[in-house]
Parts: C-alpha cells; sequence; structure tokens
C-alpha cells in the first residue's frame, strides 16, 4: 500500500521532509503529491500557528463534511487549541506525524485519544 512509504518517518518541528515532517509538513506534502492541491502553509510552530488562528482562518477555505474520505483533513484539539492535522485514510483511520510517537504512524480516527479531540473533518473546496 502507499502509505507504507509515510509509515515512521521521525517527527520535526517544522519538519517539511523528506528526512521528518511535523503534522502540519506531512498533510501539506501528502495534499500535493497525492491529489496535486497547494495547501497554504505557515511555515511556522504549531504553538505559533494556534497564536495566529490559523486554522480558524484556513479551514473557512474548506468544507466541513460528516464523512470523511482519503485525503480529507482531520483536526483535532490539543490542549483546547486547534493544534493537530492528519490525513485522512479509508476505514476510519488517519496518517499523522507526532510529536508524541515521535514518528509518522497509521491510527484509528475513533480511538479513545483521538475521538474526543477531534474537532471536525474538512474537504478541500475544488
Amino acid at each position: 500500500m502507499w502509505t507504507d512509504n509515510w509509515v515512521g518517518i521521525p517527527y520535526g518541528e517544522l519538519g517539511r521532509g523528506p528526512d521528518s515532517y511535523d503534522c502540519l509538513g506531512l498533510f501539506v506534502t501528502l495534499q500535493k503529491l497525492r491529489h496535486g492541491r497547494e495547501v497554504f502553509d505557515p511555515l511556522c510552530t504549531v504553538t505559533e500557528a494556534a497564536r495566529q488562528a490559523i486554522a480558524e482562518r484556513e479551514k473557512s477555505k474548506w468544507t466541513r463534511v460528516d464523512r470523511a474520505e482519503e485525503g480529507d483533513g482531520l483536526l483535532f484539539r490539543v490542549r483546547g487549541l486547534q493544534l493537530h492535522i492528519g490525513y485522512a485514510l479509508p476505514s476510519g483511520l488517519m496518517l499523522h506525524s507526532s510529536a508524541d510517537l515521535g514518528e509518522s504512524a497509521i491510527e484509528c480516527v475513533g480511538s479513545s485519544l483521538w475521538a474526543v479531540r477531534l474537532e471536525g473533518i474538512y474537504r478541500h473546496a475544488a
């Protein structure tokens, strides 16, 4: 499966690949490579992005949906702020990069860790 090449890549703050990724870097890269989309990248830390409310501004350019399809953005709250994004995969899974894990991984969106943090599912408004 294509995702095999994207699992286990080290997490790196401001990581934009190919040797490391943060969550946004991985999401932006996958949007471009898998869908040919240019997604806004603020090139700042997650903390700075939260301070500037970048997720709040950018999600208005996406359509909120109830069910995820591959490539949708899964926006999560961490410490009460919109700080994490995952790339939706089929069957309720996501590919993301996490500082807590130290690398990119595939996880279930419905797990007890992620389901309570899910702020919304967003589809690129073509």
